[in-house]
């Protein structure tokens, strides 16, 4: 059958050669159309529910939504582990399931168990929010409009651009940052409401019965049939003013009477700057399947031509921009490609010659060009991973066809023709070339079931490699022979050649010369020795593998790459308003001013949340993200990543009353801080009673730095308490109270508009003016009863209180996490100390604790890769049994896979 098959090629070579070349040229054609992305695509298996609860506090969040849903989410299979996080006005449960699960039906199952769970949810809870994390919908570019123009100018901008943006054929979704939300503010003076009698139900009553969509259905007659309009929707601010709240006497009181209306924004919550200047930001999402480089392109050329009608005061930057680090990083590989693809040639040729050196490095661009095509079957994007397989392969794919081109010419010199010397080769090199690649292959196949999310990234490598050499396979038997049936030359037998062929059968080591004479003389002495020669090796390689025991040794899962930015993150505790928070990240953002290599500050000020690798520290203000200037641009002022980042930490000096954090880009899993411990404990005291002896010991130890916990400290609340049967005497309710107290809060919500020129739905509050929305406003505000205007402290008492802002749990437990960062020393090193100090301290029996992060998920590492080692020699064994059918060739040749990787 393969005698069949050789002979067959050369016969049909011009159909091989035709086949070879469509393949190729598709395979080209391919490449030049398939989607750009930094890193693979894959699926997430993590399922986010959360509960919305406006005003819940984290504890009732915990006890009333997140306690019921782990109840009921803990039953589903498949789950690895299960997160919450209880805060004010939110619970949110984060569910991690198995890298292959089923997303459809973990939704469905998700959803279900989440519908039980609403049962018991207070009546006030919002509808839950189920969705699924998904890397394809992270942002690709984010453009930031600054400048110095008025804030409603800026969101104006902002939301046109937004609206161009989300036009776009490959843009998924533009999310906005930055900008407040707008509303339609009611403020009421207080006396006023008083000396009119006019509670706040009045108020909101009003409005509420005034803001409605009346279908009123057609009126038919004999004559026709005429459709109803009753213009109920309140569409601005003159609309809210004449509305009449009571009568007093005849005189109709309005809203108008009692204060004004305006359209304006919340109170803010946050301040983002761009090198200082006010700002705005969009982030930019791509449709799945789509090329990444033709998306910011496209959003690049939007922003251009948008930006001619925008007012000279505001320009557009991008805080960041995928397409840059895969331009940089494809040409960096592309490079190394075509630079090792004519290495590869230039050893082939000079070891072979011209002719058969280019019959052997043709096979390089056809395998790459085979295996572009196949992937783009399959709907796998250009990415990194697929990169590094392609240049892993080049110095592979050709040992097949060296094989055959040299047995050729072989046969060729010993009189043969061309076709024949071919398919003499082709057919008995046939096994040996197979069994080399599959062997090869077998070191790869078992990253294919690396059951995890590095094992879903990295999978790509090994798929991309059983293209390009499965095609190699093809290349090397079927290509190659009818390719060298028509190159190949003949001269008839070579004297010369017979005799190096004769003395290299029978052995004539004194006669050869150069490195070669060199070589055979050794292999020749040492074969004469194998006992004191296998002696030697196996001291070397006890030598070897003894010292790197002996010897502390570094261990990293993801290399570290040169930082392109960082992140720094200010700290700082206490009730601070947004305003005195905007102060204290200024302070540190004046420090990082005029730093050589940065291009860009991107501030944000106020709280922020993220999860993952992106999960801020506890009591963060704000955070300062410096972006580097392009490579271009290091290279040009002789700097790195890692020189800039000396600077910033420089410039982080201490500030009273601040802390700060550096953090720079992680390049792949674990996430994270060099030392994670983490502590569960369903008793909360027995938690933070060991939280502090852990924190307490890495605090004294000066290796380690950047130490937290996830506590948040605590803050002070307002608590009111409702004296409910003192209201009652007054006709007063709680809610009545509660309505009251909104007035100097955040506004009573008494309904919702859209304007014409708004995409969204606008609140409408009632609230008291700014001079009257304080803490001492508590103390003077009255309530409207039916008995007339009552201090609200005759019957509710105001008294201060601990705050807690977020209460983490995990696996149905509470759960604290003491992580920091490590200077001087490898953190495995360091991890194995504090492995054997916890192990010898005394900690409550209730609170059990674990190692995560880097160790975690080394540890898993570890035991995949020794698993892997296994079942690739294995694999390997078996098919050097089948081809050379003896269990001492299987030794000898493992054994030197053996010794090499020692």
């Amino acid at each position: 059958m393969i005698d069949a098959l050789i002979d067959g090629a050369i016969r049909r070579r011009k159909v091989i050669l035709a086949v070879t070349l469509v393949l190729t040229v598709f395979g080209f054609f391919a490449y030049l159309t398939v989607p750009r992305e930094a890193d693979p695509d894959i699926t997430i298996p993590f399922i986010v529910v959360q509960v919305p609860f406006p005003g819940v506090s984290p504890e009732d969040s915990e006890r009333l939504l997140v306690r019921p849903m782990e109840r009921e989410l803990q039953s589903l299979a498949g789950v690895k582990e299960m997160n919450a996080r209880a805060m004010e006005g939110l619970a949110v449960v984060t569910l991690e399931f198995d890298p292959n699960f089923d997303k459809d039906k973990a939704l469905e199952d998700v959803r279900a168990k989440v519908d039980l769970a609403r049962a018991r949810f207070p009546p006030d809870a919002l509808p839950p929010q189920i969705d699924e994390e998904n890397v394809s919908s992270d942002p690709v570019v984010g453009v930031v409009l600054s400048g110095a123009a008025p804030e409603r100018t800026l969101f104006k901008t902002a939301s046109a651009l937004q609206q161009r943006l989300e036009a776009l054929p490959t843009v998924l979704s533009v999310d906005m940052a930055g900008a407040r939300q707008e509303m339609l503010e009611v403020s009421v003076d207080p006396l006023r409401m008083e000396a009119y009698d006019v509670t706040a139900q009045d108020l909101a009553s009003v409005i509420a019965r005034n803001n409605q969509l009346i279908p009123a259905g057609d009126l038919v007659t004999r004559q026709g049939q005429f459709a109803i309009k009753i213009p109920g929707v309140i569409q601005g601010p003159a609309d809210i003013l004449s509305l009449p709240v009571k009568t007093n006497g005849d005189r109709v009181v309005t809203v108008g009477d009692l204060g004004t209306v305006r359209r304006t924004f919340k109170d803010p919550t946050s301040i983002s700057r761009y090198n200082g200047a006010p700002s705005m930001a969009l982030y930019v999402a791509k449709r799945p399947g789509t090329n990444l480089l033709d998306t910011i392109a496209a959003v690049h050329r939007a922003v251009a031509q948008d930006q001619k009608s925008w007012p000279p005061t505001i320009r557009a930057d991008y805080s960041f921009d995928q397409s840059e680090f895969i331009t940089h990083t494809l040409t960096m590989l592309e490079s190394g490609l075509i630079t090792a693809t004519l290495l590869v040639m230039l050893i082939i040729i000079a070891s072979l010659g011209v002719r058969q050196g280019l019959m052997v490095g043709m096979a390089i661009p056809i395998c790459f060009m085979i295996a572009f095509l196949a992937l783009e079957a399959l709907g796998v994007t250009l990415n990194q991973m697929v990169m590094f397989g392609m240049v892993l392969a080049v110095g592979i794919l050709v040992d097949g066809g060296i094989v055959v081109v040299e047995y050729a010419d072989r046969k060729m010199a010993e009189g043969a023709d061309k076709a024949q010397a071919f398919a003499a080769a082709g057919k008995r090199m046939f096994w040996p070339v197979v069994n080399g690649t599959l062997t090869t292959l077998c070191a790869f196949v078992p990253f294919l079931f690396w059951d995890s999310i590095p094992g879903k990234y990295m999978s790509f490598l090994p798929l991309t490699l059983f293209f390009v050499l499965g095609a190699s396979i093809f290349v090397a038997l079927i290509f190659t022979p009818a390719l060298g049936s028509l190159m190949g030359r003949a001269q008839g037998a070579d004297p010369a050649m017979l005799a190096e062929i004769e003395k290299s059968e029978h052995g004539a080591p004194a006669q050869m010369r150069g490195f070669m004479g060199w070589y055979a003389r050794t292999l020749a002495g040492a074969a004469r020795r194998p006992g004191l020669v296998t002696l030697g090796a196996l001291v070397v390689i006890g030598a070897i593998v003894g010292g790197f025991i002996a010897r502390p040794h570094a261990t990293e899962f993801f290399l570290k790459q040169d930082p392109d930015q960082a992140t720094v993150w200010v700290m700082a505790r206490g009730n601070l308003s947004i305003q005195a928070m905007n102060g204290e990240v200024a302070k540190v953002e004046a420090k990082l001013q005029g730093i050589r290599g940065v291009a860009a500050l991107d501030t944000r000020v106020g709280p922020q949340n993220g999860a993952g690798r992106d999960q801020p520290p506890n009591d963060n203000i704000g955070r300062i993200q410096l972006r580097f200037v392009d490579y271009a641009g290091e290279k040009a002022l002789r700097l790195t990543g890692a020189d800039i980042v000396g600077v910033i930490r420089s410039r982080l000096t201490e500030t009273p009353g601040l802390q700060t954090e550096l953090r720079l880009p992680e390049s792949g899993p674990p996430e994270g801080k060099d030392v994670q411990v983490e502590l569960r404990s369903n008793d909360p005291a027995a938690l933070d009673r060991a939280a502090d002896l852990v924190r307490a010991h890495l605090a004294a130890d000066p290796q380690i730095i950047e130490l937290e916990d996830t506590r948040t400290s605590p803050g002070i609340q307002w608590d009111f308490a409702v004296d409910r049967e003192a209201a009652g005497r007054y006709g007063v309710d709680v809610l009545s109270v509660g309505q009251a107290i909104e007035f100097v809060t955040d506004g009573l919500l008494a309904g919702k508009i859209r304007p014409d020129d708004s995409r969204d739905e606008l609140d409408i509050r009632l609230r008291f003016p700014p001079q009257d929305r304080n803490i001492a406003a508590f103390q003077h505000l009255k309530i409207t009863t039916p008995k007339g205007p009552v201090p609200a402290s005759y019957f509710v008492t105001m008294k201060p209180a601990q705050q807690v802002t977020t209460i983490t749990r995990r696996g149905g437990q509470r759960l604290v996490i003491v992580q920091a960062n490590v200077r001087g020393v490898p953190a495995n090193q360091k991890i194995a100390q504090l492995k054997s100090w916890l192990a010898g301290v005394s900690l409550d029996p209730a609170v059990h604790w674990k190692f995560i992060g880097a160790d975690e998920e080394g540890q898993n590492a570890g035991l995949f890769f020794l698993t892997a080692m296994i079942v690739t020699l294995f694999l390997m064994s078996v098919i050097l049994l089948w081809q050379f059918n003896s269990f001492y060739g299987v030794f000898v040749t493992l054994s030197a896979v053996v010794l090499s990787t020692e």
